[in-house]
């Protein structure tokens, strides 16, 4: 059995012994109550892929064709979380996933299974010590998975102090059934932050971190992060800096002011570019990137305490330095309504109409989606879209209805059929089956 398929059985039965053990917990006065939730997902999916093989014909001549290739995996996933254990002293999180493919399709793989998330964590205040598998939200963009330790500390008036190191984890894609660890090459990663917060009004932070990988400096990454609600008016800014050679890999800026009861209205400033923390030997690198930056401003209206109204306007600026005197014009334009009936949830319908322009080919997208309650602790849930794309050849199109079952209050049972259109396939079926625990202790 492979390493994530070891650990995912062992969390089983760790998660099973927790759970059971937990309402047998009696804490002691002067400790805070234990808290664990637990999650077990059974999931069934099948749908056609389609790989592009190459073959040789008897003349010597190269062939390329797409072949289509049927797997039929069934996924566990299971989430674990204890806190307050050992008279309030530790706390364990786990979540992972495992797969069996029950068509046993050697070639596009037959098992797999990582751990997302499991570190253990100590309290002894006012110090924090963790050690395991744990994303890290500061670093580069999009985060940092690590195989690791840290370390933080909390003062009574909000300042908090952290610090990690690790290998970064690095997923590699070599099958239809999902990543799998790969530990190919040396790579470390390591880094602070301080930060400090006031009850929701305000909240501050600075980090540094680096990520190395073959030798080669992948990222140094200045992060400061920050937001200001001075009542109606909610402010927020954030940027990430590389230092490589010196320049904002991402940066934004937003805010957001209730006008009135039923009116809000906001806006947004968003600058990227990819090539900065995209490192250099991630297979990502060699395909091209596009700077661009982004002014975005909406509204969102209620006229009714189950109606929600909202319109959003974006202008994007692509930088293309390949191509000279060429920077296009892209936007984005977006109307959303939602229906939400309250106190009885009644039916819950959401429509979007979305159009996109990335200055060389446009995209609209319809997508509607309603819900409700046909008898007690039933749910129906059915929605489509529709996206016409300026090239004709690339619509798309698809239809999609659930249904779950809550048999009590620790389970839930779903099944969600669907069906698609796509540029790469004329018609695609999937089904999907799902079943959840999720105890709760007194």
């Amino acid at each position: 059995m492979r390493p994530g398929g070891r650990a995912l059985v062992g969390a089983h039965i760790a998660l099973v012994i927790l759970c059971v053990s937990a309402r047998e917990v009696r804490a002691q006065t002067d400790s805070p109550p234990v808290r664990i939730r637990a999650r077990h997902d059974v999931l069934v999916r099948w749908a056609p892929r389609y790989r592009l093989d190459t073959s040789v014909d008897p003349l010597g001549l190269e062939q390329r064709l797409w072949r289509r290739v049927d797997s039929l995996p069934l996924y566990h996933r299971a989430a674990l979380d204890a806190r307050n254990l050992v008279d309030g002293h530790l706390s364990l999180h786990f979540s992972g996933w495992g797969a069996l493919d029950l068509f046993a399709d050697s070639e596009g793989g037959v098992a797999a299974g990582d751990v997302a998330i499991g570190f253990v964590e100590v309290d002894l205040a006012p110090v924090r010590l963790w050690a395991g598998r744990r994303f890290v939200t500061f670093g580069p963009p999009g985060g940092l998975h690590v195989d690791g330790g840290g370390a933080s500390a909390r003062t009574d008036f909000g300042l908090v102090a952290e610090a990690f190191v690790g290998r970064p984890v690095t997923p590699a894609r070599v099958s239809l059934l999902g990543p799998e660890p790969a530990f190919d090459d040396a790579t470390v990663a390591y880094g602070a932050r301080v930060a400090y917060a006031d009850a929701g009004t305000l909240s501050v932070s600075a980090g540094y971190a680096e990520l190395w990988g073959n030798g080669i400096l992948g990222s140094r990454t200045v992060d400061v992060a920050g937001y200001w609600y001075p009542g109606d008016l909610r402010v927020e800014a954030g940027a990430k800096v590389d230092v490589r050679s010196p320049g904002v890999a991402q940066a934004r800026l937003g805010a957001a002011w209730r006008a009135e009861r039923h009116v809000s209205v906001d806006a947004d400033y968003l600058h990227l570019e990819p090539g900065r923390w995209i490192p250099p030997w991630s297979i990502l690198s060699v395909f091209e990137t596009s700077t661009y930056d982004e002014l975005s401003a909406g509204v969102t209206w209620r006229p009714l305490r189950a109606l929600a109204l909202r319109g959003e306007l974006a202008g994007r600026l692509y930088s293309r330095p390949d191509v000279q005197d060429e920077a296009p014009l892209g936007y984005r334009a977006e109307v959303t309504a939602r229906v939400l009936p309250l106190p009885d949830p009644g039916v819950r319908l959401r429509v979007l109409i979305s159009r996109r322009d990335d200055g060389v080919v446009g995209y609209t997208l319809l997508t509607a989606g309603a819900a409700f309650d046909p008898w007690p602790r039933w749910v129906i849930a059915l929605d489509g879209a529709f996206g016409i794309d300026d090239d004709a050849e690339r619509d798309s199109v698809l239809a999609r209805a659930t249904l779950e079952v809550h048999p009590a209050d620790e389970w839930k049972v779903g099944v969600t059929l669907s069906v698609a259109r796509t540029p790469i396939v004329e018609a695609e079926t999937r089904a999907m089956l799902r079943a959840s625990w999720s105890p709760g202790v007194p």
